[in-house]
């Protein structure tokens, strides 16, 4: 579901604590629980305390006007970090969360003048086959152009043999581990539920269209860079897509990867065949008319191989653009 803002819980709260006749009352739906996630899958199990319990526990004498701004923000989706104070900021290296019964990594990346009672957008971000999620961070480069405006969460892989790729099963231990990040940040944090975001390369980018279909409900949008469609059946909800892929991938076929993905979320989306240009860079870029609201499709086509699109590794005069920030502006229209 998209977040639902339970403004009326928050004025509930504030009357009775002005009332004195509440303070020990239950918390507000979906805004209880213990630190962190526990659980076999963390989706509403014991995620972080959340706003509406900040106020029941305070003091009779705080203002109505801040109880109803903290509590604005709670979700009927789980509890919401918004208002909770001591949130680590900053890029936060190996983090650990437990996922089941096994310990999952993962890179966060905070801003520095993080405001709790803010929300913002978090988009994931998922490695290649066989890289990392700190190698992710740094090759997609879109934290630059968010110039502070979102949380980024990089997840490690973990596939078999040691080689770092991701479980595309819709009950798989990656749908698994995005469905406890979500839970967790979103209790931890102060982050828009309407606005949570996936990008990948090539095996993340296989994820991210995965998440897509899987997890339409709780994805604003999605950007996959050099990919293909894995388990398009049993979706659920809408996203807006961003889609690129060079016409020169030696790895994963432009048109039964490329294309196939561009032409699946083409007619999820209801668009027509009319197309609008973009302005990213050099890139081959255009936009499809008269989707669904508010699910727009983007489709870059470069000829930078296999590749995260940027023009730091455009040596052969072909058809380049940076990704990261196209994909942040992509992002960034959602509101």
């Amino acid at each position: 579901m998209r977040d639902v803002r339970v403004f009326g819980s928050a004025v509930s709260i504030a009357l009775c604590l002005v009332a004195a006749a509440c303070a020990k009352a239950p918390s507000p739906a979906g805004s209880g629980g213990t630190i962190g996630p526990v659980g076999t899958n963390g989706r509403g199990s014991g995620a972080a305390t959340g706003a509406g319990d900040a106020i029941i526990d305070a003091s009779v004498d705080v203002s109505i006007a801040a109880i109803i701004d903290a509590a604005e923000y709670a979700s009927v989706d789980g509890p919401t970090g918004c208002g909770l104070a001591g949130a680590p900021t900053g890029v936060l290296s190996n983090q650990t969360i437990t996922v089941g019964s096994q310990a999952r990594t993962y890179v966060l990346s905070v801003p520095r003048n993080y405001d709790p009672n803010t929300p913002l957008p978090l988009v994931f971000g998922w490695h290649a086959h066989g890289a990392t999620g700190a190698l992710a961070r740094q090759v997609f480069s879109i934290e630059p152009a968010a110039a502070g405006g979102a949380i980024f969460v990089y997840p490690d892989g973990l596939g078999a043999a040691g080689s770092t790729d991701w479980d595309y099963t819709a009950t798989g231990r990656d749908v698994d581990l995005f469905d406890t990040l979500v839970d967790y940040l979103t209790s931890t944090y102060c982050i828009d539920r309407a606005r949570i975001f996936s990008t990948g390369l090539s095996a993340g980018a296989f994820f991210t269209n995965d998440l897509g279909c899987l997890r339409g409900n709780v994805l604003r949008a999605i950007a996959p860079v050099a990919g293909r469609l894995v388990n398009p059946n049993n979706c659920v909800g809408n996203v807006g897509a961003w889609v690129a892929h060079a016409s020169n991938d030696p790895l994963v076929d432009f048109t039964t990867g490329g294309i196939a993905t561009r032409d699946f979320w083409i007619a999820r989306n209801g668009c027509s065949t009319t197309l609008a240009p973009v302005a990213v860079s050099t890139a081959d870029c255009v936009e499809y008319q008269g989707c669904q609201p508010d699910l727009p499709v983007v489709w870059c086509v470069h000829t930078e191989g296999h590749s995260w699109p940027s023009m730091a590794n455009c040596l052969d005069g072909g058809v380049c653009f940076d990704a990261g920030p196209a994909i942040w502006t992509f992002f960034a229209r959602f509101r």
